[in-house]
């Protein structure tokens, strides 16, 4: 630990020593006693909690649940984290492995977005979307469905993905850019469910995520360095179309611009993504497990807005000594 300026440290003063013989303490002893007061001293800084600290503490008190974050702001290399390699439900969130490896096939030759699929009853799945409301025979685009699955979150879009493409070949993707705590473990339920059986969600578990992994996977897409330049800019541009502003976003203007990706289950709400204000880029993720079970659709679940508190303090405080680097975010 290195004193900041530029005065040089000289040794105790005169008045000092003669406090510590006062003590009986022996001049040879100086060196000693000063190293224990130094170590106390350094001991009581670190125990120091920040305000972003004491702002996620009290997140956590709030909605009584677990908290997840990653937060890092490019430009300058600021980080946070709480539980960054604990595994979460990811819910919605883990589809950002289904887009991944659909556009990393779309550049290898084997998947053409422009080619239409059907919608049938029986590919109907239970949960968010509109699909699901809307007649069978309707012929989106895969391009569509990908739109849908990440946007509205659409439940039939994201399963239509999964049986293409193959959960094993999924999860070998992301294997293959270093994300191996990003999992896809199953699809979603059918819609209709049973009418008399229990629900389908009850311990459903549809992928595992880690704040870190999230935020190492939203950091390469701000960077263009996800798959390459142009599949990062296309993965972007759909986290960029119609991303909930409930969660991380819901406390900032509307100058400041959000493209993400949230998720949703019982007890699970996350949020994870990229904001651009005149101070740069900040990457953020924030998973949440544990807490209320109330409707998911909930906009003031104690949980969403947690989220949101936690966002709101660390891009102020990190905001505050930051200059701008830009006239209006794009």
């Amino acid at each position: 630990m290195r004193a900041t300026g530029s005065r040089n440290y000289e040794g105790p003063s005169p008045k000092l020593k003669a406090r510590f013989l006062g003590f009986g303490v022996r001049t040879s002893d100086f060196g000693v006693v000063l190293l224990l007061l130094l170590l106390t001293a350094c001991a009581t800084t670190a125990g120091r909690k920040s305000s972003i600290d004491l702002a996620v503490d009290a997140a956590s008190q709030r909605c009584r649940c677990r908290m997840g974050i990653d937060a890092r702001h490019l430009e300058s290399g600021r980080s946070y984290s709480r539980n960054d390699d604990a595994e979460f439900e990811a819910a919605s969130l883990v589809k950002i492995a289904i887009l991944t490896d659909a556009l990393a096939e779309r550049s290898e030759g084997r998947v053409d977005l422009t080619e239409r699929w059907t919608l049938t009853e029986s590919a109907k799945a239970d949960g968010s979307g509109t699909l699901l409301i809307l007649d069978a025979g309707l012929n989106p685009t895969w391009n569509d469905l990908i739109t849908l699955m990440i946007g509205p979150s659409d439940n039939t879009a994201t399963n239509a993905w999964i049986r293409r493409l193959g959960i094993d070949n999924i999860n070998a993707r992301m294997d293959g850019l270093g994300f191996r705590h990003i999992r896809l473990l199953t699809v979603l339920p059918s819609y209709p469910p049973a009418p008399d059986g229990p629900s389908p969600w009850n311990g459903l578990h549809f992928g595992i995520v880690t704040p870190r992994e999230v935020g190492d996977w939203m950091a390469r897409v701000a960077r263009r360095e996800l798959i390459d330049k142009d599949d990062s800019q296309r993965i972007f541009d759909y986290l960029d179309k119609d991303p909930t502003r409930q969660r991380i976003a819901r406390r900032f203007p509307g100058e400041y611009l959000w493209a993400g990706k949230s998720g949703s289950m019982s007890g699970v709400r996350n949020d994870a993504g990229i904001l651009r204000t005149k101070k740069g880029s900040f990457v953020i993720v924030v998973l949440t497990d544990g807490g209320s079970t109330q409707s998911v659709s909930s906009a003031d679940h104690p949980s969403v807005l947690a989220i949101a508190d936690v966002a709101k303090s660390i891009v102020d405080t990190w905001s505050r000594d930051l200059p701008d680097i830009v006239d209006k975010p794009k």
